[in-house]
């Protein structure tokens, strides 16, 4: 996950930082906005879904589209979904691009969201198409592969990922459609090639977020990127510090510069060696050490075992001269 984050974020970085970047988000914003399907009519939304499913241009279906509202929308009824249902019942083959099929599959989807129309009570039908859009249920079916048993869909059938996709962009929904061209920007972005459609739709979502702008422009933009081969993306900075420039570990400089915590702040004297340490670490534990002072513990202290003058001689434990400084100072008191 790690690195699908940083992917997306250098991906950002190139799109961001493209030298007619302003030109192509409006291109690809002016695009969703000429492509809200059905001119936000829920029933001519499921229509176009299903006349995609012919295969032909997206021009050429629109354009059947929109003769169908010419021919049949009213002032005084408006084209609503049980409506359209209704007029289609009725009406050839020809509103089709004479496909049978598609006619039944077009009447199959208007009496899904019909019914799911009528469990809303007044809310508009184009209201109701996108919160089923970008509900959550919607978008985990999509997210766990599982679109064939989506409460819509999966009842309805024939509709494959980019179809479904392209219903949900339609309808409102902050997604966008994984076709190849937006698989070709994402791999020259640096995501690497992928036919997975599901995986396209993931990176892209998540460049997306990196982005800050909504699903369906960066659908239009990677789809634009992708369909000229756009490969000149400027590449973004690499922060390259050498040894020197770095500061050693355990030093941390001031703000006059200096530098404080490493070897200028530890005192003249060497550390003892491993060896010393553990040494001293023994001596510690054992029962008896600290009974007799050692000349390091007291200098004075004439009579330590093993101690000898500077004549060279050895003082003895009974010498006169091992009295502590207690005596020698009461001692000294008696004699005045």
């Amino acid at each position: 996950m790690v690195e699908v984050a940083d992917r997306a974020v250098e991906a950002a970085w190139k799109i961001k930082n493209l030298q007619d970047f302003d030109r192509r988000l409006e291109r690809a914003a002016r695009g969703v906005d000429e492509r809200s399907g059905g001119g936000g009519l829920a029933a001519m939304v499921v229509y176009e879904t299903a006349l995609m499913k012919s295969g032909r241009p997206t021009e050429e279906v629109r354009e059947k589209v929109r003769s169908f509202r010419e021919a049949f929308e009213d002032e005084e009824e408006p084209l609503t979904i049980a409506h359209a249902s209704g007029i289609m019942s009725v009406e050839g083959d020809d509103w089709f691009f004479g496909d049978g099929s598609l006619r039944v599959l077009t009447g199959k989807l208007l009496g899904q969201f019909q019914h799911r129309v009528a469990q809303y009570n007044y809310v508009d039908e184009g209201e109701v198409l996108r919160r089923w859009a970008d509900g959550y249920d919607t978008r985990l079916f999509v997210r766990r592969r599982i679109l064939g048993t989506e409460p819509i869909i999966g009842v309805v059938g024939g509709l494959d990922l980019q179809l479904f996709q392209h219903l949900r962009v339609a309808a409102g929904g902050n997604t966008l459609v994984p076709t190849p061209e937006v698989a070709a920007a994402l791999d020259s972005l640096g995501y690497g090639h992928s036919d997975d459609e599901y995986e396209t739709l993931g990176r892209a979502e998540e460049l997306a977020l990196r982005l800050d702008l909504p699903a369906p422009v960066v659908g239009e933009m990677l789809q634009e990127l992708g369909r000229e081969g756009f490969v000149d993306y400027p590449e973004p900075p690499r922060e390259e510090t050498t040894r020197q420039e770095e500061p050693a570990e355990g030093n941390v400089a001031s703000e006059g510069g200096a530098v404080s915590g490493g070897a200028a702040d530890e005192p003249s004297e060497a550390k003892p060696s491993p060896a010393e340490r553990e040494e001293r670490v023994r001596t510690r534990e054992e029962p008896a050490a600290g009974e007799e002072p050692t000349r390091v513990q007291d200098p004075q202290a004439k009579d330590a075992p093993g101690t000898t003058e500077e004549e060279g001689g050895v003082i003895g434990a009974g010498s006169p001269e091992s009295g502590s400084d207690e005596q020698l100072g009461t001692a000294g008191r008696g004699d005045s």
